[in-house]
């Protein structure tokens, strides 16, 4: 008897100004035909902003069938709308739950600003946030606070020269490192 082990996974993330252009996708497994080319990938944010942008509201996320995924979104400012893309037997729960992760995470580095132009400026620190929470597709942290906490020591550490750093830094940023390798 085969027993299969329940990870869950994602396979794009990315946020689109409310006209469908990007501010920011990462996507993950190239056997998403939405993960091809970045032309490919861009059409497919725009069928996916034509098709959604009109549901998306601030208060709650939304989850749809859309070209055999499910995709979850939700508006985030005036002007930008957060996407999660997952395979069409993903729990629909934890693709919310990465969402909401997302966007409270961002929101917290980002202290609340949420339209495109806040959105590019803390472009780094969006990457960073996408970074902690999936990893290869894999579902890996969904703790606002912390990650938004990781997301923001990494920025400062890195704006500090290795040689200037303590030896506590140092050793906090090893230790870090350290415990990410063994999750």
């Amino acid at each position: 008897m085969e027993s299969k082990v329940f990870a869950p996974s994602v396979k794009g993330l990315f946020i689109l100004h409310e006209d469908g252009k990007r501010i920011f996708a990462k996507y993950w497994t190239g056997d998403c035909k939405a993960t091809g080319t970045v032309k490919t990938q861009k059409e497919f944010e725009q069928r996916a902003c034509k098709k959604t942008i009109a549901m998306a509201n601030m208060a709650d996320a939304d989850a749809i069938s859309f070209e055999k995924y499910v995709l979850v979104f939700k508006r985030l400012g005036d002007n930008t709308v957060l996407y999660v893309l997952g395979d069409p037997d993903e729990n629909e729960l934890v693709l919310v739950t990465v969402l909401t992760a997302f966007e409270q995470s961002i929101s917290h580095l980002l202290r609340g600003q949420m339209d495109s132009n806040s959105l590019l400026r803390g472009l780094a620190e969006v990457c960073l946030c996408a970074d902690e929470i999936v990893m290869d597709g894999l579902v890996m942290e969904t703790d606002s606070l912390l990650i938004a906490g990781r997301a923001s020591m990494a920025q400062s550490i890195k704006q500090i020269p290795i040689q200037d750093q303590t030896v506590q830094q140092f050793a906090n940023l090893a230790k870090e490192k350290l415990a990410n390798v063994f999750r």
